[in-house]
């Protein structure tokens, strides 16, 4: 079957994609006219449908019906959820996990129990109390480690391990009553995490498409492509678009597409670069902030701090002098493709980011988009440079420039800004000392003043 989605102009062919991506109902019939498009509002930052909200409970029954939150002991009972990709764990190494749940204490012995589980890291055993009544309900607090959850999605696992009360015979099978279930308003509470997270951070673009994704529109995305691009540029283009949507549960409505004279100073936008070969010149207006350039084939590092532990076991090889800050590697065979990420130029102090997807020829677009689907979600491409080659991500975190995107309370702000300057702590009460014995004498002036006052009148 073929879709023609068509229009008398470029705006009308945009607007009729954007009214199917939004409006599935038009699709009826052999053939539909579009005759107007009102765009949703913009969307807000980390407001994705598929997104936990964090300014609330995240509670399991929005996220799992109930019958997949019940059953007999035989398997563990899952519950999938994706949190905002730039959460900051600052109030703690614990977030809380209230789990609600109801069991038939009836034909079971004390050592039954319940476990609980993070992307399948152990969290507790909660114990089953045997009884007499038809069911038990309870309710318990688990603290859950942050560190065990991943930056994106993530599974919880309830495993009710039954014990039968042995009675002999042949009554010590399992009873077809035998039941546990996890009540849908249990959740995990997150609402006193900020949203700042540190970057480049190829992980989350992995995951979740972030920072592109932070609006679940795209409305303050640009992507870049060649002045010509070919069908492989244009269908890695869509199929990231694709991605992106699937994880954000929403269209990229508002995502800009340009060349590359949307490189210029003062560009307040996130942007992704795609290019095969040598056909994008955006590259080279990204020479001085991307951590890698490509060129021929041959792979050139401008900042190699960090990174020449790990080269030796890598499938290149380093030419020249290993402590200077940049340097060419050459391989044995070309890679597929490179993925890097860095802060945009552009807009300097804006926080602004940079992802450029480099494919080294048309024949790398199908083992690079086959392979990043089959790793999105794990930690493969990582750091702020990921190199595919032999059918693998190799990532790496090159330079020490690190900005952040998001907002911290001024409190949390300063807490961490000592943490990472501590001599300022110093500083900081010096200041304080110095205006409090201004203040001090100051007001041992006024009292000795008011005293001679009275003393003369």
């Amino acid at each position: 079957k073929v879709l023609i989605v068509a229009g008398g102009n470029p705006d009308q062919t945009v607007a009729a994609a954007q009214t199917i991506a939004t409006q599935s109902s038009v699709l009826s019939g052999a053939q539909s006219e579009i005759q107007s498009l009102n765009l949703p509002v913009k969307r807000q930052p980390d407001d994705a449908p598929r997104w936990a909200r964090t300014d609330q409970r995240i509670v399991l029954g929005d996220y799992a019906p109930a019958e997949q939150l019940q059953g007999d002991g035989s398997g563990p009972l899952n519950v999938y959820f994706r949190i905002p990709p730039d959460l900051y764990y600052a109030d703690g190494p614990n977030a809380l996990l209230r789990v609600g749940y109801r069991y038939n204490p009836v034909p079971i012995v004390p050592i039954s129990s319940m476990q609980v589980r993070i992307n399948n890291a152990f969290l507790g055993s909660v114990p089953l109390t045997p009884g007499q009544q038809s069911s038990s309900q309870k309710q318990t607090d688990l603290p859950l480690p942050v560190v065990d959850l991943r930056p994106f999605s993530n599974s919880l696992s309830f495993d009710f391990t039954f014990q039968l009360l042995k009675k002999g015979g042949c009554n010590d099978t399992t009873p077809i009553n035998m039941q546990g279930a996890i009540l849908r308003d249990s959740y995990l509470d997150l609402r006193h995490n900020p949203h700042y997270a540190p970057m480049p951070n190829l992980e989350i673009f992995s995951n979740a498409g972030f920072p592109f994704t932070r609006f679940a529109d795209l409305s303050e995305t640009t992507v870049v492509l060649p002045p010509t691009p070919s069908a492989q540029e244009i269908e890695t283009f869509v199929t990231l678009m694709g991605h992106f949507g699937r994880q954000t549960g929403y269209p990229a409505l508002r995502v800009t597409v340009a060349g590359p004279d949307a490189l210029h100073d003062g560009a307040q936008a996130d942007f992704l670069l795609i290019g095969t070969g040598d056909d994008q010149p955006g590259f080279d207006k990204l020479a001085n902030a991307l951590p890698v350039t490509l060129r021929g084939g041959r792979v050139q590092v401008r900042d190699t701090e960090g990174f020449f532990a790990p080269l030796h076991h890598a499938w290149w090889k380093a030419n020249g002098n290993e402590h200077t800050e940049s340097g060419d590697l050459t391989a044995e065979g070309v890679p597929d493709a490179v993925i890097e990420g860095a802060e945009s130029p552009f807009a300097p102090g804006a926080n602004r980011s940079v992802v450029a997807i480099h494919l080294m020829d048309a024949s790398s677009f199908e083992p690079f988009m086959s392979i990043f689907l089959q790793v999105q979600q794990s930690s493969a491409i990582a750091g702020s440079v990921a190199v595919l080659h032999g059918g693998q991500f190799a990532s790496f975190a090159l330079g020490t420039g690190v900005y952040h995107v998001g907002e911290l309370p001024w409190w949390t702000w300063l807490q961490l800004k000592f943490v990472e300057v501590p001599w300022l702590v110093a500083v900081a009460i010096l200041i304080l000392a110095f205006l409090l014995a201004i203040w001090v004498r100051q007001w041992l002036r006024n009292r000795a003043r008011a005293r001679l006052n009275m003393l003369k009148y």
